[in-house]
C-alpha cells in the first residue's frame, strides 16, 4: 500500500536535513518542482507554529502561578498582622475608607488612627487583594523598620526616570554605587551654607508679598545656588527654569502611575516637551556654573534636576508655613528677634555658626515640621526579602509600609497634651517648658532635646534612606528666618488682618491658611 504525498513530508527542518543526507531526493514522485518546497514549508510552518504556542501557554501559566503563589503567601503573612482580614475587602468598603477629592490624604489619615486605637501600634490595610499596607505608630517599631526597610515604592523612581531619565540618587533599591553617590552628596551639603549674596538680596520688594511665593523664592534662591553656585542668581532663564520646574512637580507622579506610558495623549506628549526644555536649561546652567565657579556639586542632568525639585518644593513649604505663623503670632515673631539680635552683632550676614547658637529659632522650625511635615505619610518597602520585626512580627516582601506622620508628630505620649498647639519650647531642655502659661521664654542657654528631635525629623526619614540635606534643610531655613527678622518686622497686610479665615488650620493637616504679608523695616536696621 503507498504512503500519502503528506505523510512522508519531512516533519522538520532537522529531518529535512537528515533524509537529504540519506537521500539525495527526499520527496515523493507525486512532488515535483514547487509542491516540494510548499508541502514542505507548510508542514514546517505549522509545527513551529504549535511549538510556540505551547512555549507561551507553558511560560503564561508558570508566571500566572508564580504569581498567584505570591499573593496566597501574602495573605497567610499579611494574615498574621494585626488589622482588618483581608476577607472584609472582598465583601464591600468597610475595609478601606472611600478617598477621593483633595482630602484623600486627611481621610486616610483619620482612618489609620481609628485602626490604631482598635488593633495598636502596628496595624494592616488592604487596598486590594495584592495589595497590602502596614501601618506604624510606635516610634520604636518605626526605627526599627526604617533600617531594615532599605526600599521605596517603585512609583517614587518611575515619576524621576520618566521626567529625567535614569538617576543614579533617586532609585527605588540601593546599591554599593548608589550608597556611595548619596554619601558624597551629604558630606557636600553638610559643608554648605547659604551663600552670603542670597542673604544680601533676599527680600527684593516689602509691599504685599504672597507668603507662598515669596517663600518659593527663597527657595530656588537657596536651593540653586548650593548647587549651581552665584551664577544661578545672575541666569537670565532663572524665572523660566523654576517656572516649568513646578510644572513638572505638578503633573509627574499623574504620569508616573500609568503602567503603560500613554504614548496616545497629547497631554503626555506636552508633558514631555517641558522636561526636554528643563532639561536643555539645566544642561545650560551646569555649563555656566562650572565656568564661573568651582564649589558646585558634580552630579548628572537628572541628578540635579531632581534634587531642584524635591529640595524647593519641601522647603518652600515649610518656608510658608513658619512665615505664616510668625505673621498671627507677634510674640513669636519678637522672641525670635530678641535671640537673633543677642546673637549677631555687626553689619555682615548672619552666619551659620550664630544659627546653631540660636537654639530657640532653631526649635521653632522643629516645631514647624513637626505640625507640618513635608507629607503626610513615609513610605518604605521590602521588595526582594521578608522583614522580621523583633516583636516577632513578619511584614511580607513588596507589603509597603506607611508611617503616618501626623499620628506619629502629634502623639501626647510624646509631646504632651498640647500637642496640637505651637511651642517651640518643647524641643528645648529646661524643665519649664510646659508650664502652665507656657510664655515664651528666652532659651540662648538651653540646647535642643535630643529625645524629641527624632518624632520631629521623622518626615526626613531614618536609616539608610534618611534625607541627606536634612541638617542643611534646617539651618538653612533658620538662617534665612533669621535674616529676613532681623532687619524686618513681618506683617499682615491691612486687608488680610480683617479676613476673619486667617488662622484657621485643620486639625489633621495642621496646615494654615498663607497670608499676603507685608515687611516693615526695624529701626536702625542697615
Amino acid at each position: 500500500m503507498e504512503e500519502s504525498c503528506d505523510a512522508i513530508v519531512p516533519y522538520t527542518l532537522l529531518g529535512f536535513l537528515l533524509r537529504r543526507l540519506s537521500d539525495p531526493d527526499p520527496f515523493p514522485p507525486c512532488l515535483s518542482g514547487d509542491l516540494q518546497t510548499s508541502y514542505f514549508l507548510r508542514g514546517y510552518l505549522t509545527r513551529g507554529t504549535n511549538a510556540i504556542l505551547w512555549i507561551l501557554l507553558f511560560s503564561v501559566t508558570f508566571v500566572l502561578l508564580n504569581r498567584l503563589g505570591r499573593i496566597v503567601r501574602l495573605w497567610a503573612l499579611g494574615g498574621r498582622i494585626p488589622g482588618p482580614p483581608v476577607w472584609a475587602l472582598l465583601g464591600g468598603s468597610s475595609t478601606a475608607p472611600q478617598l477621593c477629592g483633595s482630602d484623600r490624604d486627611v481621610d486616610l489619615t483619620s482612618f489609620l488612627s481609628k485602626l490604631h486605637e482598635n488593633y495598636g501600634p502596628l496595624v494592616k490595610l488592604w487596598f486590594g487583594p495584592s495589595q497590602l499596607f502596614v501601618s506604624v505608630k510606635d516610634t520604636q517599631l518605626i526605627k526599627e523598620i526604617l533600617i531594615k526597610a532599605k526600599d521605596k515604592l517603585p512609583l517614587t523612581e518611575r515619576a524621576y526616570n520618566l521626567a529625567f531619565g535614569a538617576l543614579s540618587l533617586f532609585v527605588s533599591a540601593f546599591n554599593d554605587k548608589v550608597s556611595e553617590n548619596r554619601e558624597s552628596l551629604a558630606e557636600y551639603l553638610n559643608n554648605k551654607s547659604i551663600s552670603a549674596n542670597v542673604l544680601k538680596n533676599l527680600v527684593e520688594r516689602t509691599d504685599s508679598l504672597d507668603s507662598v511665593s515669596f517663600a518659593q523664592c527663597m527657595a530656588f534662591k537657596t536651593i540653586g545656588t548650593t548647587l549651581f553656585g552665584d551664577t544661578y542668581l545672575n541666569w537670565n532663564n532663572r524665572t523660566q527654569y523654576e517656572e516649568l520646574l513646578m510644572a513638572v512637580a505638578k503633573d509627574g507622579f499623574f504620569w508616573a502611575s500609568y503602567v503603560i506610558i500613554p504614548f496616545w495623549r497629547r497631554d503626555y506628549w506636552r508633558y514631555q516637551s517641558v522636561c526636554q526644555r528643563l532639561k536643555g536649561l539645566t544642561l545650560e546652567i551646569m555649563e555656566l556654573s562650572e565656568g564661573k565657579s568651582k564649589s558646585v556639586l558634580e552630579a548628572s542632568c537628572g541628578d540635579l534636576l531632581a534634587l531642584m525639585l524635591h529640595g524647593c518644593v519641601t522647603t518652600a513649604r515649610l518656608i510658608a508655613n513658619i512665615l505664616s505663623r510668625l505673621v498671627l503670632s507677634p510674640n513669636l515673631q519678637e522672641q525670635i528677634y530678641l535671640e537673633v539680635s543677642a546673637i549677631h552683632k555687626g553689619s555682615c550676614v548672619i552666619s551659620t555658626d550664630e544659627v546653631k547658637k540660636m537654639q530657640f529659632l532653631l526649635a521653632t522650625v522643629l516645631e514647624s515640621v513637626r505640625l507640618l511635615p513635608a507629607g503626610p505619610f513615609l513610605q518604605r518597602c521590602s521588595l526582594k526579602s521578608d522583614m522580621r520585626l523583633e516583636n516577632g512580627i513578619m511584614i511580607p516582601a513588596g507589603a509597603t509600609v506607611v508611617v503616618p506622620l501626623h499620628l506619629v508628630q502629634m502623639d501626647a505620649s510624646v509631646c504632651g497634651g498640647d500637642f496640637l498647639e505651637f511651642i517651640p519650647n518643647r524641643f528645648l531642655s529646661n524643665e519649664n517648658n510646659h508650664d502652665e502659661d507656657k510664655e515664651l521664654t528666652c532659651t540662648k542657654h538651653h540646647c535642643i532635646n535630643e529625645s524629641i528631635k527624632f518624632e520631629a525629623l521623622l518626615s526626613f526619614g531614618d536609616g539608610a534612606r534618611a534625607c541627606v540635606g536634612q541638617s542643611f534643610a534646617v539651618l538653612s531655613i533658620a538662617t534665612l528666618l533669621a535674616s529676613i527678622i532681623y532687619d524686618f518686622e513681618i506683617k499682615l497686610e491691612q486687608n488680610a488682618a480683617e479676613d476673619p479665615s486667617q488662622g484657621v488650620h485643620d486639625f489633621i493637616s495642621q496646615e494654615i491658611s498663607s497670608p499676603r504679608i507685608v515687611l516693615s523695616k526695624r529701626n536702625g536696621a542697615n
